[in-house]
């Protein structure tokens, strides 16, 4: 039986009225989606200063981020190199590439001018931490600019829907028959027969979705590896924020979403998700 069951119930409706709306904007609004993946953006910021206060400049930040989000989008349309994008196009590194250059310029000659007495390390460690942080979860997100343009954003609906797929039925599954820990000492609420349920109807739903979205003309074995590598490891991005957590000791990131917390505990799968994708899609 599922403990908490007014809550269960309450986390399901949120997520159902998100994804409803992401599915919207995907579908029908393209303009909404920028919105919502900017605003997530914005908020992830406020998030992670709330986490690292002494690492993260939130106007730094969010000025990057928009800067980013902005070279992206104007280089890719501009040039057009998004139309039928089926293939790495190195074109479409070059904002990327520079976008990565100029940030980390900025964060080493921010973090050596705010160091009080200068220690190779700590400035060094600061230094790794900010870029690692940065480019994982606001990064990931301008990916997604990319993966939107792929068979009209229906690439991107299925990695998402996969995505929460396996951590709806993860947690539905590991409330009603869940026993053994899985990284009990990282997420306790987390079992192992949890993580295989998520997996497997994360697998059944996304190959049902990717044949009904004709998505398999895209590379048979390409979407099945995006599945199932999304299926196996999107945990393990779950597990990686609630490790920031517990070695920061906060218990959520914010509370922005009401019955999930913040927009980084419902993030953290996807953009461990959409690297994963991201590298499969354009490389295998």
């Amino acid at each position: 039986m599922i403990k908490d069951l007014p809550k269960f119930i309450f986390r399901i409706i949120t997520s159902l009225l998100l994804g409803s709306l992401f599915i919207y904007s995907v579908i029908g609004n393209k303009y909404l989606f920028y919105l919502l993946v900017i605003s997530f953006q914005v908020i992830s910021v406020i998030e992670l200063r709330r986490i690292f206060p002494n690492i993260i400049d939130p106007i730094l930040w969010i000025s990057l981020t928009l800067w980013i989000d902005g070279i992206v989008l104007i280089y890719l349309y501009k040039y057009e190199l998004i139309s039928n994008l089926s293939y790495f196009n190195y074109s479409i590194a070059f904002p990327f590439i520079l976008s990565i250059i100029i940030v980390m310029l900025i964060m080493i000659i921010k973090n050596i001018m705010n160091s009080k007495e200068f220690n190779n390390e700590i400035v060094l460690d600061k230094i790794v931490k900010e870029f690692f942080l940065f480019f994982y979860f606001i990064g990931a997100l301008t990916l997604s600019f990319i993966l939107f343009e792929i068979k009209n954003g229906l690439l991107l609906l299925l990695i998402v829907v996969t995505n929460y797929s396996h951590d709806i039925f993860a947690y539905f599954v590991g409330k009603t028959v869940g026993k053994t820990p899985f990284f009990n000492n990282i997420s306790p609420s987390k079992t192992f027969e949890g993580y295989l349920g998520g997996v497997l109807f994360s697998i059944i739903i996304g190959v049902i979705l990717a044949d009904k979205l004709d998505l398999f003309t895209l590379g048979q074995y390409k979407i099945l590896a995006i599945i199932i590598t999304i299926a196996f490891l999107c945990a393990f991005g779950d597990l990686f924020e609630s490790l920031i957590k517990r070695v920061t000791n906060i218990k959520e990131s914010g509370k922005i979403i009401l019955g999930h917390g913040g927009v980084l505990d419902r993030i953290d799968s996807l953009v461990f998700s959409i690297f994963l994708s991201t590298t499969i899609y354009f490389l295998i």
